[in-house]
């Protein structure tokens, strides 16, 4: 009922449901934070009694923070489980022992079925001479009286995890099902009540290979687990014929059918299925947790940058509130993973970057590279679009030992007779520590840059069955080759390609899923950023590199170095079929450059009112777009009004 009145009045039959509980959510974060003490300044300076040494800003965390960061967190994590996926999925599959083998069903009650539906899995492949590719050169023949067979039906491959739902005027007793190879797999096949919503009862009536690993039962024990109208909620799609399929065959130790990413994230994934069986529920998870995991992430990110609680907490609510981060949060691929360490190790560079050796202390300082080249190995690990921003990292690094470097010259070239004995005093210290903590933060840099993330990377092979001998690191590094040739020789397109230029207007977006049910509800997903946040974000990066060269500020400098470091190679270096998901880590640090510019701009006016109206704009086209970025049920007729330029298809 409440679905009904919410598609009424909202062309969204969850969004009745999702502002109830971020309500529930936003009071309850609002009287947690009540716990937590006021902050008396946003950051504490620390200084030395040199004026041309850089003071250390180091934030302060109060109420404030804590209630954006509880606030935006558990209404993001509210949006993003509503209608996940369901965790009731079809899992036991039968596969072939011979080629040509065959089984025979038996309608057990009534006959005259409209349809037939077929979801395929992968099997257990006991080599790699071959694998379980589903249901091509399966056949159906009915019969009426098991002497008698008529060909009526031949299954084609839907797509791994998704139903194959076949129309049929059939009215048969008994179904003879025919592998004509031995690569076929079947889950589970049903044959739906012709005019109704529900399956005829079924079982097995002939099976010679009964007492084997794979009886034909397999085929049909799993009939209550089925929906006669599936949606992206019961099915996989786009993506999830891969990685989901990866992580199966890892939980379940089988050899891997493609591996064209590295497989950190997928082991992830892989322990989710382990823990909660295959079903769209247990591949979305560890992504979903991680997408939501991004947005506190970010707010601390933003904390080392801005320091002041309410821009934090707008530039949070930009990732929060962009369509592209919920799209991805909500599908089994590996960009939130992906995400999730690149901001990370861009936190402990910031930190680093922030910091000085002559005021903060030297270890603490190696302390925060070294969690930043752990993080950086991880999310290489998870795949390879952390190196464009790796090396921001490197950017930051050396941009900080610059300024350091310039104040042990100015240290040298002064003249010490004209300050005070405590001046005196950090002159000889500044003098006496750049070259000894340069040289270490050199050498240690090469052990948390190179040799950390290196081992990190080959280890993360070491759960996975990729070839037929043992993991070594010359396995590991041939598999890598592979990979890299596999990107580079891609010839492949695809009607929803965009480039790099398109991204930075939402000019592209990329289709993910349709389907509308017997009722006339349709469910679409589509993966683009937030029109806001693009339209913003070009001025504002313009804006943010005027300011950064006019005032040296550090500030845009980190973010000018996240975004161009996150797409240049987008520009230059790729030339193979992309998407408007690989705009994901820019997308980041467009939401800090739109942030950048709406704190400067309003600092100087002393006016928060337009950055306000902003962000509830922004709020609201998100509310707007909910349907077709999640999948949430709505009308055609709303889709289609949602459809503002040429290149926006909505399904």
């Amino acid at each position: 009922m409440l679905n009904e009145t919410s598609l009424h009045l909202f062309r969204d039959q969850e969004l009745i449901t999702i502002l109830i509980l971020c309500m529930i959510c936003t009071a309850a974060s609002f009287l947690i934070s009540l716990l937590f003490p006021k902050a008396d300044a946003a950051y504490r300076t620390e200084a030395s009694a040199l004026s041309f040494l850089k003071p250390v800003r180091k934030p302060v965390w109060g109420r404030q923070d804590a209630a954006a960061i509880l606030i935006l967190t558990s209404v993001t994590a509210v949006i993003t489980f509503t209608k996940l996926g369901t965790s009731i999925f079809p899992e036991t599959t039968w596969q072939p022992q011979d080629a040509g083998q065959s089984f025979v069903l038996e309608l057990t009650d009534e006959t005259h079925s409209d349809a037939v539906y077929a979801v395929y899995g992968e099997g257990f492949s006991p080599d790699t001479d071959y694998y379980q590719l589903g249901t091509s050169d399966i056949s159906l023949y009915g019969s009426h009286d098991g002497i008698t067979w008529e060909h009526f039906l031949n299954l084609e491959d839907n797509g791994i995890y998704h139903y194959g739902i076949y129309p049929c005027n059939a009215d048969y007793r008994f179904i003879r099902i025919s592998s004509g190879r031995l690569s076929a797999s079947l889950t589970e096949i049903a044959f739906r009540k012709a005019g109704t919503d529900s399956f005829l009862p079924v079982s097995v009536f002939e099976d010679n290979y009964a007492g084997t690993a794979y009886p034909a039962s397999l085929t049909v024990d799993e009939q209550n687990k089925l929906v006669s109208d599936p949606t992206y909620y019961e099915e996989g799609y786009f993506d999830e014929v891969y990685h989901p399929r990866n992580a199966w065959e890892i939980a379940n130790g089988q050899y891997l059918y493609a591996t064209v990413h590295p497989l950190f994230g997928t082991n992830i994934m892989a322990l989710s299925i382990k823990m909660f069986g295959m079903n769209p529920f247990a591949w979305r998870l560890p992504g979903a947790v991680f997408g939501i995991l991004i947005i506190p992430l970010m707010y601390v990110v933003l904390k080392n940058i801005f320091y002041h609680p309410f821009y934090c907490m707008f530039g949070t609510a930009l990732t929060a509130f962009d369509f592209m981060h919920m799209t991805t949060s909500r599908i089994g691929t590996l960009e939130p993973f992906s995400i999730f360490f690149i901001l990370l190790m861009y936190c402990y560079m910031i930190r680093f970057f922030r910091g000085s050796f002559y005021i903060t202390s030297f270890r603490r300082q190696m302390y925060y590279l070294f969690l930043s080249g752990v993080a950086m190995g991880i999310g290489i690990a998870v795949k390879w679009t952390a190196c464009y921003s790796a090396v921001g990292l490197a950017i930051l690094l050396f941009t900080n030992l610059c300024m350091r470097f310039r104040e042990y010259r100015r240290a040298v070239k002064e003249d010490s007779s004209g300050f005070s004995p405590e001046q005196q005093d950090d002159i000889r210290h500044v003098k006496k520590l750049f070259p000894r903590y340069f040289l270490y933060t050199i050498l240690l840099c090469f052990l948390f840059f190179i040799l950390i993330p290196a081992v990190i990377y080959w280890i993360s092979y070491l759960p996975d069955r990729v070839w037929t001998n043992e993991w070594s690191v010359r396995n590991v590094w041939e598999q890598n080759v592979h990979m890299y040739r596999y990107h580079i020789d891609l010839k492949a397109e695809h009607p929803f390609q965009s480039s790099w230029y398109q991204w930075l207007l939402d000019l592209r977006p990329i289709w993910y899923y349709v389907h509308t049910e017997t009722d006339g509800v349709m469910h679409t997903i589509s993966c683009f950023s937030n029109p806001l946040l693009t339209w913003a974000g070009l001025p504002a990066i313009i804006y943010t590199i005027y300011r950064t060269v006019k005032e040296k500020d550090p500030a845009g400098w980190i973010i000018l170095t996240g975004y161009f470091t996150a797409l240049m190679p987008w520009v230059s270096l790729v030339q193979r079929c992309v998407f408007a998901y690989h705009f994901y880590p820019t997308s980041i640090f467009t939401a800090a450059a739109v942030t950048y510019a709406a704190y400067h701009l309003s600092r100087k006016d002393r006016d928060k009112r337009r950055a306000t109206a902003f962000l509830a704009a922004y709020i609201l086209l998100f509310i707007i777009f909910l349907p077709v970025v999640t999948g949430f049920g709505t009308s055609q007729g709303y889709v289609r009004l949602l459809e503002w330029l040429p290149g926006w298809y909505f399904g």
